[in-house]
């Protein structure tokens, strides 16, 4: 029994991490759109357990069951069956809602065992009479649960039909919006493809500027060397025309000196000799 309980307190601690993580967000990269995680039921779950430890082993197939929120069908093995009912009983007095935990049996082999009870002398008609009585019971509860699903089973369907329009609806917002964002990414694409072009155009300009700016400074050393010749030779000419003017001011001179007036005095005779 401590084992039985033990199942239940671990599937119920589960249950209430498992609500924890309902609707957890998932993140994605672009903003304008949100994503959760929502788990949900798969309704009625079949559940057999064999005749070796039998609460133990509908125990642990009934406490995940209804932790994960699923009604359950139970079919235990027909000769061990009382503690299965038992767990039936005590889930009903713990407020278990009706028709979430179902136990089912076999009433062929129950009428065998019926037949073989009557040679032991046990009162089958009292046992056909109180499970009978159940049986009604269970019919009963069996009508009230069905008057009472049909109504929500209804407004389930009312509710899935508005929430696949709803759902068709945030799909053609959100092609809508996936459009608009290709486009405008289509749209940067080009503009990053002009800005390459212009910064391409940039980059020959700024090449073209330097051969032009090389060009230039070629041009003014050229011009800059012509002037320097020029230069030059206006002063070769000017040292040309100076030597050739000194040397005739040395020639003059030379001249001048050349002719000197020896005076002879002889006898008182003066005789003039040019040399």
């Amino acid at each position: 029994m401590d084992d039985v309980a033990g199942c239940f307190e671990f599937y119920a601690d589960l249950a209430e991490k498992l609500d924890g993580k309902q609707k957890a967000p998932v993140s994605l990269p672009m903003e304008t759109f949100k994503s959760y995680v929502l788990k949900e039921t798969i309704d009625v779950v079949g559940l057999i357990t064999p005749w070796n430890y039998p609460l133990l082993m509908a125990a642990w197939k009934v406490a995940p069951a209804l932790a994960a929120g699923c009604a359950t069908i139970l079919k235990p093995f027909e000769l061990a069956s009382v503690t299965c009912l038992e767990l039936a009983d005590i889930c009903k007095e713990v407020g278990l809602p009706p028709g979430v935990l179902n136990i089912l049996f076999m009433y062929n082999r129950l009428e065998i065992n019926l037949s073989e009870m009557k040679h032991i002398g046990i009162d089958t008609e009292a046992l056909k009479e109180h499970f009978g009585k159940k049986v009604m019971e269970l019919e009963e509860e069996k009508k009230i649960v069905q008057q009472e699903s049909d109504p929500l089973l209804h407004e389930v369907k009312n509710l899935s039909v508005n929430i696949d329009g709803l759902a068709q609806k945030s799909q053609d917002v959100r092609g809508q919006k996936m459009k608009a964002l290709e486009a405008q990414i289509l749209d940067l694409k080009k503009k990053q493809e002009n800005q390459v072009q212009l910064l391409k155009q940039k980059e020959k300009s700024k090449e073209t500027a330097k051969k032009l700016q090389a060009e230039i400074q070629y041009i003014k050393a050229q011009k800059e060397l012509v002037q320097l010749q020029h230069k030059m030779k206006q002063e070769a000419e000017q040292f040309r025309q100076w030597k050739a003017s000194r040397e005739k001011e040395l020639l003059q001179a030379a001249v001048a000196r050349s002719f000197c007036k020896v005076i002879y005095i002889y006898d008182q005779d003066i005789h003039v000799r040019t040399l």
